[in-house]
């Protein structure tokens, strides 16, 4: 079963997604583009590894980004691994590993406010006073997932959390949603899932929960 997902353009109160969504206990949330605005520092992480190696892209930056955006770091190598410059001996986790420590590098230089809008944070703390049930469910590793929450200040805001290191297969298969279901013992009907990018919905979608296409951003 799939879901038809509802496009926001402006962030939400708590009060208004409870009253559109009768019987909601839960609040499932992608991070990169729907939590955080730092699709950019990922794309911005990618383009200093392309500096660093001589790498070519086949593509505008704009194009790259377009491409890459809300993908798994081990499904973008899969995608640019052919690329003129890339190192032929690298590995998925070469990769990971390289992009890993760029990003670090960019969000330690930059301002958690800057990437993470304060209707947000209250978002979190007026369902975490209602006992609505929180879950992160991200593409991206654990490291820079944890990173990013405690630069926020919300990792305690969550019941569950989800990233790439954690689940046997990634989005757009609804595999982490669905065990984010499993978790939480909260399924379908009483679960609200935001997300930003096609991959993202396309998981969220077949979840069979409801789904808000993040456009805030």
């Amino acid at each position: 079963m799939t879901t038809t997902p509802i496009g926001f353009k402006k962030i939400p109160q708590l009060k208004e997604l409870q009253e559109g969504f009768p019987g909601l206990k839960a609040l499932f949330f992608d991070m990169d583009g729907t939590l955080f605005n730092t699709e950019e520092h990922h794309a911005q992480a990618l383009f200093m590894m392309a500096d660093k190696y001589k790498i070519i892209p086949p593509y505008s930056p704009e194009m790259v980004h377009e491409l890459l955006v809300g993908k798994a770091d081990h499904l973008v190598f899969d995608i640019i691994k052919g690329w003129e410059g890339m190192p032929k001996h690298w590995t998925t986790k070469d990769f990971v590993d390289e992009k890993t420590q760029n990003l670090i590098e960019i969000l330690k230089a930059v301002d958690p406010h800057s990437f993470f809008p304060k209707e947000l944070l209250e978002i979190l703390k007026e369902a975490k006073s209602e006992k609505l049930y929180l879950a992160l469910v991200t593409s991206s590793e654990k490291v820079i997932t944890e990173i990013l929450l405690q630069m926020t200040g919300i990792y305690d805001y969550f019941n569950l959390i989800l990233t790439r290191d954690d689940c046997p297969t990634h989005k757009p298969d609804p595999w982490p949603y669905l065990k984010a279901m499993d978790v939480s013992g909260f399924h379908k009907g009483s679960v609200l899932i935001f997300e930003d990018s096609h991959v993202g919905l396309s998981a969220a979608q077949a979840s069979g929960a409801h789904v808000i296409k993040v456009e805030w951003f």
